[in-house]
Order: C-alpha cells, then sequence, then structure tokens
C-alpha cells in the first residue's frame, strides 16, 4: 500500500519503519500495534544534509477513499501543532526517574543454563551449530511515566556514529534506539553493508583502552564470532551482486562505551531487486541469530520466553531508488504506565563464559539503565525476586 506513493521522480518521499525478528513468531500483547511490520510516510520530515537542512511535508489524498485533499491538510495542520510542541519539551531538562522495580528474563541462574545448554550443542558432534545469539528483556518500572523521546535525548552521546530510531504506532508503545549496526544502505545499483561483532568495554584512559583494542583484536573466540558474521554477509552479498569488497577485512569500530571488530563491505547489484528480497536475504544475520540460521532461529525459541518483536529485526527506510536499514539492537520498547522493556543479546560460541557473556548484557544495557539507576531511592525500591538488581 505504501509503495504506490514513492517514486524514482521524488525520492525525498520515504517509508519509515521496522520488521520483526521472526515473523513466524507469535506476536505477544506488547508488540500488537506493530504486527509482523510496521512502515509509515511521515506527513512531517526534518532532512539534514551536510551544510544545510530541510523541513519537508507530505500529503497523500485519494477521493475514492474518503480521504480528500481538505481532510488531508487540515491533518497535516494538527501534526505541525503537534511536532512544534514536542520540539520544545525536548528543549527541557529531562526529570530525575526513580526505579520502583526491575527484572530480568531469564535471571542470572536461568540466563547460565540457557548458555551452558548452548555450548554443548555448539561443541556436540551431532550439530552444526557454530554460534547462537541469545538476548535478555529487562523490564524497568520508574515512579513517573517515561518519555520515549525525552529517553533517547538524553543518551544521544550514545548515538554517536550510531542510528538513533523512534517508532511508534498510534496509542502504542514506542520502541527506541541506538544501533550502531548497519544492515545495508542501497542507492541504486550499489550496496554496502557492515560486519559487526564481539565487544569490549573502553578504556579509562589512552593506554587502557589500546591494550583492551589490542586485546579485542588479538581474541581467537572473539575471531571466530566475528569471522562468522563477516562472511556470512559477504556470502549473501556475492549472490546479489556482481563484484563484492571487504574493506577493511578487520579493524576496531569504537563507541562512546564499547568498541567492536568491524568490517565494511561494498557490492554491485546485479539489477535493482526489490529492498524486501535484499532484506530476506540479509536477514537475520549471524550478529543478532548465529550460524547456521535455521539452526540457531530453533534453539532461540526453544530458548528465549519472551517475544523478541522488533528488537533485532530490521529498521529504516525505502524510497523510490534508495534504501537504508540498521538492525534494531541497543533497544528498548518503552509504553506509558508499564515502564519500559529494554533488550540486549551476545553472541555464543565456543569458549564463552556465561558470566562474561551477562556482563556484556550489563554492558550494553546501560546506555538505558544508567538514566534511571543512578536516581534510585532505596528506602523505597521494591523488589520482585532475588534476582533483580536496581
Amino acid at each position: 500500500m505504501k509503495r504506490r506513493f514513492l517514486s524514482e521522480k521524488c525520492p525525498l518521499i520515504r517509508a519509515y519503519g521496522a520488521i520483526r525478528f521472526d515473523a513466524r513468531a507469535i506476536i505477544s500483547p506488547e508488540w500488537k500495534a506493530f504486527g509482523s511490520f510496521y512502515f509509515l510516510v511521515p506527513q512531517v520530515e526534518f532532512d539534514e544534509f551536510e551544510g544545510s537542512s530541510m523541513l519537508a511535508v507530505s500529503i497523500a489524498w485519494d477521493n475514492v477513499l474518503s480521504c480528500t485533499f481538505g481532510r488531508a491538510v487540515a491533518a497535516l495542520q494538527y501534526t505541525m501543532k503537534q511536532v512544534s510542541s514536542t520540539i520544545i519539551q525536548l528543549g527541557k531538562e529531562v526529570p530525575n526517574m526513580f526505579v520502583l522495580s526491575s527484572e530480568y528474563l531469564p535471571n542470572k541462574i536461568s540466563w547460565d543454563t540457557s548458555v551452558n545448554s548452548a555450548l554443548q550443542m555448539i561443541q556436540g558432534n551431532n550439530s552444526s551449530l557454530s554460534k547462537v545469539v541469545l538476548a535478555r528483556r529487562s523490564r524497568v518500572v520508574t515512579e513517573t511515566d517515561i518519555d520515549p523521546l525525552s529517553w533517547l535525548s538524553c543518551s544521544q552521546v550514545e548515538g554517536e556514529n550510531s542510528y538513533q530510531f523512534c517508532l511508534q504506532p498510534p496509542n502504542a508503545p514506542a520502541f527506541i534506539g541506538n544501533t550502531p549496526e548497519q544492515l545495508f544502505h542501497r542507492n541504486s545499483l550499489e550496496i554496502c553493508s557492515e560486519a559487526l561483532a564481539a565487544t569490549r568495554a573502553r578504556g579509562g584512559s589512552w593506554a587502557i583502552d589500546l591494550q583492551i583494542e589490542h586485546d579485542l583484536l588479538s581474541s581467537f573466540k572473539d575471531h571466530v564470532e566475528f569471522t562468522i558474521v563477516r562472511e556470512w554477509i559477504k556470502r549473501r552479498l556475492e549472490a546479489v551482486c556482481i563484484s563484492v569488497l571487504v574493506e577493511p577485512e578487520k579493524a576496531i569500530r569504537k563507541l562512546p562505551r564499547i568498541q567492536h571488530l568491524y568490517a565494511r563491505l561494498i557490492g554491485i547489484l546485479r539489477s535493482e531487486d526489490d529492498e524486501f528480497e535484499v532484506l530476506s536475504s540479509l536477514h537475520p544475520t549471524p550478529a543478532v541469530c548465529g550460524f547456521p540460521t535455521e539452526d540457531a532461529r530453533a534453539l532461540i525459541a526453544e530458548t528465549e520466553t519472551f517475544d523478541r518483536g522488533m528488537y533485532a529485526g530490521p529498521i529504516g527506510w525505502f524510497g523510490g531508488r534508495e534504501s537504508e536499514f540498521a538492525v534494531g539492537i541497543r533497544s528498548a520498547l518503552v509504553n506509558p504506565g508499564l515502564g519500559a522493556l529494554v533488550y540486549a543479546g551476545t553472541g555464543i560460541v565456543e569458549g564463552s563464559n556465561p558470566s562474561l557473556e551477562w556482563e556484556e548484557l550489563e554492558l550494553k544495557t546501560a546506555q538505558f539503565t544508567k538514566y534511571s539507576a543512578a536516581s534510585v531511592d532505596t528506602d523505597s525500591v521494591t523488589l520482585l525476586s532475588s534476582n533483580e538488581r536496581v
């Protein structure tokens, strides 16, 4: 339905949205408004370019559907008022958020069991599984409602060299995040993608940060995890491209708090395939699922007791001849009155340690939880279970 509004003659008209990590899985109540996928052509869009910016509005009408031009203009005027109000609100200081409760799913004991079970399968002679990505959902309930845009604005420093996003259907929770991982960017026949895997914290000094970088580059376990991701993406691109260049083949991608192993892949498509054809080829990558894909997907469905929803799924936009999608990691689902669900995952390969992987989850979720955890009044905290940490 949205495709009919897109045209090569108007390349700046774009449809933005996201797709579930696993469209075959049952949709849980918190993700119901998003469906298997959710896309929209925005009425108002602010675009920043090198040295300039532009405020664009889109008006779509269809008299056959009783959506007249007059109604479309009236709806646009109402949206403009809402946008102006939101901009003013974001300019104010965000109030402290006091955490009433927090809960991990799975908890630490269950996490250790799941990781050890996955390792047994990876090491087994009768299994082809070499990597699986297991995730954790953290529920945070605060004294006052969390405003998704304000929370995202607070964590803007985490968005350096990353994609920041907020997607919210009408009267529904907001899916927000800072993801450093590009799935692909296509411009006509040119396509590029990134391999991102293995995680370390940043060092407190230049010397310590350099030592951590060296340890990451020389780690055999992390090299295996990263190589699985890079070579899988390369093979998928080679299936639809005339040629594929990997440059650099292995480097460090530094973010404000963490660093990853990184490679960039560039290709020339044989034809301008439909974006969803490219999407289905590249998603899910081993960085968020595992390898082989179907074996990892089956283990995830068997192990995880929550719905990932749009977490770890493609999020981005497509237009007339150009499209760009990231991977919806480092993300949270914010629901007024119910707090927030914060998601993170980590790759399990031979040599993984459950406790170290748990620490990696903590590192990844801290971009959101640090803003609330620092404001906790411990005298008024209600713990839901013995494994919760505030």
